[in-house]
């Protein structure tokens, strides 16, 4: 099995050593808060990539940098990866040039999605905003919290560039961290702030919420005979038939579950951070783990915490064989250690 995986961050100790000083100082902050000078220019050192590795053999074999790497989506022989840092999709893969999409309502992009009629969902968590592009970068749908009672009442200005907006993410009234459609008539949210999952009527935008109690959720995916949820800092994955009901729960992590995915080995591939109001320290680390369907571990990838981890894709080998010719070798990524 190849994983295709992205890490948004490379210096995590320099940007949360900067967040805990202004917290000392009263300031209240987030890694994205449109705060001091000091910190905009470090964001800048962010770094970001995306990581192929070939999970069968225990090796990294490639990666290529993107600035603040979070969302992905891969289809055939194409990877749609968001930034969060430069507020674009980058769209790189067999037989097209690189390409890169953004649009004035991207700010703090979480997940973006591949919808069945050739189409981008995209969960711009930093205004609350799902919003759906064609290819082309036009605006073919959105969903705003605060158009449907999720905040002040209000609309999105097509006159404003929310890219060059930064706020923390209190400041945020759902801080949306996933959204996939789920036919051509309903989209599944995931809301960080109320703990909710939630299905969303394209046509009305009214939203009925799914799960509930939750803390932190993220990732939303689709497996086979239903979805799965990571529930964050609940420590578990939510395992939903396709009518939207949990119908299981696997047990999982201690710090931040990140995110996690099913695989065509019928296990499951988890990501875990350390947690996001940790400093760095000596003996703390990042994790990638395979696991059963009971949350028992079967191989695992141990990664300095500096390297934030946000998602993965399965590949096949075909595109993973190109991507080793196009991309190259692990680089500086030889402290990743396999377990």
């Amino acid at each position: 099995m190849y994983f295709l995986v992205s890490v948004p961050n490379e210096v995590f100790h320099r940007v949360m050593s900067i967040r805990a000083l202004q917290r000392r100082l009263g300031i209240d902050t987030s890694v994205y808060r449109n705060a001091s000078d000091l910190l905009r220019n470090v964001e800048r050192l962010f770094g970001g990539r995306l990581v192929l590795l070939d999970w069968s053999e225990g090796k990294i074999v490639a990666n290529i940098p993107v600035a603040g790497a979070s969302g992905l989506a891969v289809q055939d022989d194409r990877v749609y990866a968001s930034s969060w840092t430069d507020h674009s999709v980058h769209m790189v893969g067999r037989g097209k040039p690189p390409a890169c999409l953004s649009h004035p309502w991207f700010n703090h992009l979480h997940t973006v999605e591949l919808t069945p009629w050739g189409t981008l969902l995209i969960a711009s968590a930093g205004i609350d905003l799902i919003l759906e592009l064609s290819l082309g970068g036009e605006p073919v749908w959105h969903w705003w919290g605060a158009e449907h009672g999720y905040g002040p009442p209000g609309v999105p200005d097509a006159a404003t560039d929310f890219r060059t907006i930064r706020r923390s993410t209190s400041e945020r009234t759902l801080h949306i961290t996933s959204a996939l459609p789920l036919d051509e008539h309903r989209v599944l949210a995931a809301l960080f702030h109320q703990g909710e999952v939630i299905v969303i009527d394209r046509g009305s935008g009214q939203a009925q919420t799914v799960l509930a109690g939750l803390s932190r959720p993220h990732g939303i995916h689709r497996r086979p005979g239903g979805y799965l949820v990571s529930d964050t800092l609940g420590h578990r994955i939510l395992l939903l038939d396709e009518t939207l009901r949990t119908c299981a729960q696997i047990p999982f992590g201690t710090e931040w579950l990140q995110d996690t995915i099913p695989t065509s080995g019928g296990t499951y591939l988890s990501l875990e951070n350390v947690h996001i109001d940790q400093v760095p320290e000596p003996g703390l680390k990042n994790r990638m783990v395979e696991i059963d369907r009971h949350g028992n571990p079967l191989r695992q990838l141990t990664i300095p915490p500096d390297y934030r981890l946000f998602t993965a894709r399965e590949v096949d080998t075909l595109f993973a064989q190109w991507m080793i010719g196009e991309w190259g070798g692990s680089g500086d990524l030889e402290n990743w250690v396999w377990n």
